[in-house]
C-alpha cells in the first residue's frame, strides 16, 4: 500500500513538475496518514474515547475524539538507542487496568490537542491517554481537510483557529470542557495553538512543541527535511520553485503564507505560553523561534537537548512529568509570574 502510493507521488511528480508538486502538497494536505494511524484509533475506542462530530459557523465539518479523565494506570515506557550513525527509539505502552473498567477521576481541567500537518487527531493518542489519566479532560479534533474533517481550504492557523474557537464554544454550551482550559499543538498544530489562544477568554496556558513562525519559511525547508516525501525529493526540487508554489498556494488558499506569523496572536495571549524546540530540528530555526517568544513577556522558549523535529514529541518520558509541573504551577490570573520549565535529562540505551 505505501510503496503504491510512493509510486502515484513519482508520477505526479513526473507528469506535473517540481512547483505543482510542492503545491499540491501545501494546498491539500491529505489523509494520507489513516492507515498507518488504525492502530492509535483502536487504543482510543478501547479507551472509551468518543468519536463526534460538529459543524462550525463557516459550515466546516468538525471530527474529534474525545475522553474523559480515568485511572488507567496508563504507562509509557520509551527506549532510544544511538549508536556511530545508527538510531532507533522503541515503545512499551501499557494499562495497569482494563481501559473499559478503569474508575472514572474528577476533571483536574480540559487540553486540547492539536496534531501536526498532514496527521489526524489520533496521532496523539500517547499524549491523551497520558492527560486523561492525569486527571484532564481530553479533546483531539482533526483539523480542516485532515482525517474525517472536511475538506475545507486549509489556512496554516488563522482558519483553523477559528474552527477551534468553534469547537471550544460548542462543548462548552454542552458542559462538556471543564476548566480550567489548556492548549496543546505539535508543529502545524502548535501554530494553530497559537492563533486560538487570544480568540477564547479564559485559556489557562499554551504549550506549542515546535510551532513554526512564518508558514511560508518553513515550507521552504520542507522538502530537505522529508516532510512531503523522501528527503532525495530535495534535489529535483530547486528553491525558486518552491517559491514559485508558495505562490501558487497562496492563491489558490486565498492566503498570503508569506504573512502567517503567529507573532502578533502571542502577543495578544494574557496567558502563559511555552514554547519548545528539539535542538536538532531541521525543520524549525531556533532563532525564528527565539524571536517569536520575545513577542510576549508571557511566552518562554526552551529547546530539548539531542532531539529532533519527528521524535521530539515522540518523547513523552521526558517531556510529560515537567509539563504537568508547569501546568499545575500556573498563576492563576494573568498578573502572576510564569514558571520555568526543565525537560528530564537525555538517556539513551547503548
Amino acid at each position: 500500500m505505501r510503496q503504491g502510493r510512493w509510486l502515484v507521488m513519482l508520477l505526479v511528480f513526473a507528469l506535473c513538475g517540481c512547483t505543482s508538486f510542492v503545491a499540491r502538497q501545501i494546498e491539500r494536505p491529505g489523509h494520507d496518514n489513516r492507515a498507518d494511524l488504525a492502530e492509535f484509533r483502536q487504543w482510543l475506542k478501547r479507551a472509551d474515547f468518543q468519536f463526534d462530530a460538529m459543524s462550525t459557523q463557516q459550515g466546516v465539518r468538525m471530527a474529534y475524539w474525545y475522553g474523559q479523565p480515568r485511572a488507567y494506570d496508563f504507562r509509557a515506557n520509551v527506549q532510544e538507542q544511538r549508536k556511530d550513525h545508527h538510531y532507533s527509539i522503541n515503545f512499551d505502552y501499557k494499562f495497569g487496568v482494563e481501559p473499559a473498567k478503569a474508575p472514572a477521576l474528577p476533571a483536574r481541567g480540559s487540553v486540547i490537542l492539536l496534531h501536526p500537518w498532514g496527521m489526524e487527531g489520533s496521532a496523539l493518542t500517547i499524549w491523551a491517554l497520558l492527560f486523561a489519566n492525569a486527571g484532564y479532560t481530553v479533546v483531539m479534533p482533526d483539523l480542516r481537510s485532515h482525517g474525517e474533517s472536511a475538506d475545507a481550504p486549509v489556512g496554516y492557523g488563522p482558519r483553523e483557529a477559528d474552527d477551534i474557537a468553534d469547537l471550544v464554544h460548542d462543548l462548552r454550551a454542552a458542559n462538556r470542557l471543564p476548566g480550567p482550559l489548556y492548549l496543546f499543538g505539535v508543529s502545524y498544530g502548535g501554530t494553530v495553538a497559537l492563533f486560538v489562544a487570544p480568540k477564547l477568554a479564559d485559556v489557562h496556558g499554551v504549550i506549542a512543541l515546535e510551532p513554526y513562525a512564518n508558514a511560508a519559511a518553513v515550507i521552504r525547508r520542507a522538502p530537505a527535511s522529508g516532510l512531503f516525501g523522501h528527503r532525495w525529493l530535495a534535489s529535483w526540487i530547486r528553491p525558486r520553485e518552491v517559491d514559485h508554489a508558495i505562490q501558487r498556494a497562496s492563491r489558490q488558499l486565498g492566503v498570503d503564507l508569506a504573512q502567517i506569523d503567529p507573532g502578533d496572536a502571542l502577543a495578544h495571549t494574557p496567558s502563559c505560553v511555552l514554547i519548545l524546540r528539539g535542538a536538532e530540528d531541521n525543520l524549525i530555526a531556533g532563532d525564528a523561534l527565539r524571536e517569536l517568544a520575545r513577542r510576549s513577556p508571557r511566552a518562554s522558549y526552551v529547546e530539548v537537548s539531542e532531539e529532533g523535529h519527528l521524535n521530539l514529541p515522540l518523547r513523552t518520558d521526558r517531556l510529560f512529568p515537567p509539563l504537568l509541573d508547569w501546568m499545575q504551577a500556573l498563576p492563576p490570573d494573568s498578573s502572576g509570574h510564569c514558571p520555568g520549565f526543565t525537560p528530564l535529562p537525555f538517556t539513551a540505551t547503548p
